[in-house]
C-alpha cells in the first residue's frame, strides 16, 4: 500500500492541514527486534450477527482507483465511498456511488482532498483553487462542488467533516478560525476569545456538537467543544499539553488523544462529557495508546504500544473497559475502523512478517481478509483494512490500489483486477515487460485489456489468455527517453465498463 506523504510527520501531533491522513501516518507501526507476541484476543462483548459475518462471510472485490491514497477513505452506511487519491502528481478526489467511481472535480486547481462523508452522499473537503489556494467544499452528485470559503478572496479554509445534516465544519483565514457552515446560514466564525489561538473545528455529530483544537498561548494545544448553548469550551479538565479530538458520539461525548506532558511516554486515549469531564481511559499492559475510531454509540478503536516498538489493535466500550485484539501471528496490529456491530477493521503482521487487513469480532476473533475473498486474482493482496460500515462492507488498501470489499450474497459483479506487474526501473530502449491478472467475477467475459505507458503510447492487449477462472493479459513496451512513467492497465468487460490499475516506472538514461 501506498500512501501519500505531504511532509515529516513526528509522534507530537498531525499535520497542520491535513490531520486525517497525518494520524493514519502516525499510526503505521514501528518494527523492531523480534519478541514473543502476545495470546490471542481478548474476549470482547459483541453482536452474535458479527461473529456469524466472520466466520462464514465470503467478500466480492471492487476496484476503486489506482494510486498513493492522499486522504482516510470514507464509507457511508449506504455503501457509498469518498476518497483521494494521487496520480501523477495530482491529488484527485472521488466519489463511489454504489455501482461507479466518478471524479469530484476541483475549484480550479490540481489538487483536491474528500475529507468526510455523510450517509447523504455529501462529501466535505478542501481543493485548490485557480489561484493556488486552498479552499474548502462540500459536494453532491446533483449539486456537484460549491465553495464555502468564509472570505472570498482572503487566504485559505479548509472543510474537515460533514454530519448527516448537511452541517459541515473546518477553519478558515490565517489564524484558522473555527466555523460551521449550512445550506441556510452559510458560513458561521465561531468565535475565538483572548484565550484562544489558532482554532480548526475538525469533527461534528448530528446534534451539532463540533470539537476541534486550540493553541493556547503559543505553546499547549487543547481540544476544545462547541455549540450553540455553550460556545467556544476548552474541555481539557486534565491539563494536557497537547489533545486532539477523533470522533463525537450521539450523546455529545468527544474522543480523542492527549499528551499529558512534554517527556510522557506517548499518546493517550480520552474520552470527555460534559457530566464527567475529560477521563482518561488508559494505556492498558502498554507505554502508550491511542484512538482511531469511535461509534456514536461509543465503541473505540485504535491500539496500544510497548517500549520495544510491538502495537496491538485495541477496542474499548464502557462494559468492557480497553481490550487488546490480538494479531494475525506476528508482532504488531492496529485498529483503523469499528461499526455498530462491533466489528473492528485494521491491519495486523502475519507469521511471515508481511502486513495484512483484518476483520475482528468477538466471537469470530482476528481474520486475514485475504483468506475470505471470493474469486479474486491470486496475486492481490489487501494490506491494510481502513473503514467499515454497519453493512459489514470494508474500504482496504491492497497492491492493486484502493478496494471495496462487499460481502457476497451471490449478486454479480464485475472484474476483479490485480496489480499491475512490472520493473520499477529499466533503461532507456530495454523492452518493460508488463502483465495484469483478473476475474471475471459475473462470468460475462472481457473485451479488451488497453495498455497506457505514459509517454503518450498506447494499444491493445494482442492475446487474453484463461487458466482456471483467471485471466491475464501481457505486454511489454520500450522507452526512448529517461524519466518517470505511469503505466496503467485498463481491464474492460462486455459492457464497456473499465477497471483501471497502474505503476510507477523509472527509466533511466544510458
Amino acid at each position: 500500500m501506498l500512501f501519500a506523504r505531504r511532509n515529516d510527520v513526528s509522534t507530537r501531533g498531525p499535520l497542520s492541514w491535513m490531520p486525517r491522513l497525518a494520524s493514519l501516518l502516525l499510526l503505521l507501526p514501528t518494527l523492531g527486534a523480534s519478541t514473543t507476541a502476545f495470546t490471542q484476543p481478548l474476549p470482547v462483548a459483541g453482536n452474535e450477527d458479527a461473529a456469524q459475518y466472520s466466520r462464514h462471510t465470503n467478500f466480492r472485490v471492487i476496484n476503486l482507483a489506482p494510486g498513493a491514497i492522499a486522504t482516510y477513505p470514507d464509507i457511508n452506511t449506504p455503501g457509498q465511498v469518498a476518497f483521494s487519491m494521487v496520480n501523477g502528481g495530482r491529488t484527485t478526489g472521488f466519489f463511489f456511488n454504489g455501482m461507479v467511481v466518478k471524479p469530484i472535480g476541483s475549484l480550479g486547481g490540481g489538487m483536491t482532498y474528500a475529507n468526510d462523508l455523510n450517509d447523504a452522499g455529501q462529501i466535505a473537503g478542501t481543493s485548490v483553487n485557480e489561484h493556488g489556494i486552498e479552499t474548502a467544499f462540500v459536494w453532491s452528485a446533483g449539486g456537484g462542488m460549491l465553495d464555502i470559503r468564509a472570505e472570498p478572496g482572503r487566504g485559505r479554509s479548509y472543510g474537515w467533516a460533514i454530519n448527516n445534516r448537511g452541517i459541515v465544519t473546518g477553519s478558515f483565514g490565517d489564524a484558522a478560525r473555527p466555523f460551521r457552515w449550512s445550506i441556510g446560514s452559510g458560513v458561521e466564525d465561531l468565535g475565538v476569545t483572548p484565550a484562544f489561538a489558532q482554532p480548526s473545528g475538525r469533527v461534528l455529530n448530528d446534534a451539532g456538537l463540533i470539537a476541534g483544537v486550540t493553541t493556547i498561548d503559543d505553546e499547549f494545544t487543547r481540544a476544545f467543544a462547541w455549540t450553540r448553548a455553550s460556545g467556544l469550551v476548552d474541555i481539557d479538565t486534565l491539563g494536557s499539553v497537547e489533545s486532539n479530538p477523533v470522533a463525537v458520539g450521539a450523546g455529545g461525548e468527544v474522543a480523542g488523544n492527549r499528551l499529558a506532558s512534554w517527556d510522557d511516554g506517548g499518546d493517550r486515549p480520552f474520552l470527555w462529557s460534559r457530566a464527567t469531564g475529560m477521563v482518561d481511559l488508559g494505556i492498558g499492559r502498554g507505554t502508550t495508546a491511542w484512538v482511531n475510531a469511535m461509534t456514536p454509540g461509543l465503541h473505540i478503536a485504535g491500539g496500544i504500544g510497548y517500549s520495544d516498538g510491538r502495537q496491538r489493535a485495541m477496542s474499548w466500550t464502557r462494559r468492557t473497559g480497553m481490550r487488546e485484539l490480538g494479531t494475525l501471528g506476528g508482532r504488531t496490529s492496529v485498529a483503523r475502523g469499528v461499526n455498530g456491530r462491533g466489528q473492528i477493521v485494521g491491519f495486523a503482521e502475519n507469521k511471515a512478517g508481511a502486513m495484512r487487513a483484518f476483520v475482528w469480532s468477538a466471537g469470530g476473533g482476528m481474520l486475514d481478509l485475504n483468506r475470505l475473498l471470493r474469486r479474486a486474482p491470486p496475486t492481490l493482496v489487501l494490506d491494510h483494512a481502513l473503514a467499515i460500515n454497519d453493512r459489514g462492507e470494508i474500504v482496504a488498501s491492497s497492491n492493486a490500489g484502493l478496494v471495496l470489499l462487499r460481502p457476497d450474497h451471490g449478486r454479480k459483479s464485475g472484474h476483479t483486477v490485480g496489480p499491475l506487474v512490472a520493473p520499477q526501473a529499466i533503461a532507456v530502449g530495454a523492452p518493460l515487460r508488463a502483465s495484469v491478472s483478473f476475474v471475471d467475477g459475473d462470468r460475462i467475459g472481457t473485451r479488451s485489456v488497453d495498455w497506457s505507458w505514459g509517454d503518450g503510447s498506447s494499444g491493445a492487449a494482442r492475446k487474453i489468455s484463461e487458466r482456471g477462472g483467471v485471466a491475464s493479459a501481457n505486454a511489454s513496451h520500450s522507452f526512448s527517453a529517461p524519466g518517470n512513467y505511469t503505466v496503467a492497465a485498463t481491464v474492460i468487460d462486455r459492457e464497456g465498463r473499465g477497471t483501471v490499475v497502474s505503476q510507477d516506472v523509472e527509466v533511466t538514461g544510458p
